[in-house]
């Protein structure tokens, strides 16, 4: 939750322009929060009457299983999950369904988020857990006529000051509340999962922005896998967004060989 709301304070005087590519696409800001809202909205729907949660808030600690592939609506999904006090559990792609079935109820995930490629398999699993299901709302690119580096709209200035005023109504989550569940490959055993808190999350982004030195100019090529990694995701994907000024931040790349990934580093310098 406060990962949001620093990334979008820090974000919000640029929040028209381009933070994440993926698929020959750009996304911005503004519709990555946007979105997280509409993801938010869902859980709140979804869990509405019905106390999910590990300390009597509604809603409040749930655990939400996010399947998707690296994408603006895993971002989103992630930090709809946040807003709503939530705890994200990434659920791997390649994961069987008995290891799904696993984490699913080891972390006794509530509801699970998935993208449409994936909802015939999840929902049926949802199914099997007893668990809630619903799929992740599209995030909305850039329309290609338009200059992703364009200063603010008026329009554009109004929607960053409402989804601002909107995140300020929600509730405030302790910093040592649980955020995140990263579960192992399960390689040497059953997977085992890992939990980070909000202020642990925070505070690694705060000091990878600091210690590396992070500028608007920087441009980030995500190759890692999402669901695993803590590393993985609060780099390449908040702490690049905390710095987030007039140029892409973080090209996400689901696949590709060396080769490719060459040809988008290049093509990225010229």
């Amino acid at each position: 939750m406060e990962v949001v709301r620093e990334v979008y304070k820090h974000g919000s005087a640029h929040g028209a322009r381009a933070a994440i590519r993926a698929d020959q696409k750009s996304y911005s800001l503004v519709q990555l929060i946007s979105s997280a809202l509409d993801v938010h909205n869902i859980l709140c729907r979804k869990h509405d009457g019905k106390d999910s949660s590990v300390n009597g808030a509604k809603g409040c600690g749930a655990r939400i299983g996010i399947v998707a592939k690296p994408s603006p609506e895993f971002v989103a999904g992630i930090f709809g999950t946040w807003l709503s006090g939530g705890v994200a559990v990434p659920l791997a792609l390649s994961y069987p369904e008995v290891e799904l079935l696993h984490v699913m109820n080891d972390s006794d995930i509530s509801m699970v988020l998935s993208t449409k490629e994936h909802h015939g398999i999840m929902e049926s699993i949802s199914t099997k857990c007893s668990t809630r299901y619903s799929l992740l709302p599209t995030v909305e690119s850039i329309p290609p006529k338009i200059d992703a580096q364009e200063p603010l709209s008026s329009v554009v200035t109004s929607s960053v000051s409402s989804l601002m005023a909107e995140i300020d109504t929600l509730k405030k989550i302790k910093g040592d509340d649980p955020a995140l569940i990263l579960y192992t490959s399960g390689t040497t055993g059953k997977p085992k999962g890992v939990v980070h808190t909000h202020e642990g999350i925070l505070s690694q982004v705060q000091i990878l922005t600091e210690a590396w030195g992070y500028q608007s100019e920087d441009q980030f090529l995500h190759c890692l896998p999402l669901h695993q990694c803590a590393w993985s995701f609060q780099c390449s994907i908040c702490a690049s967004l905390f710095r987030i000024s007039g140029r892409i931040f973080a090209k996400i790349q689901c696949e590709g060989s060396m080769a490719e990934m060459a040809r988008v580093i290049s093509q990225r310098r010229q």
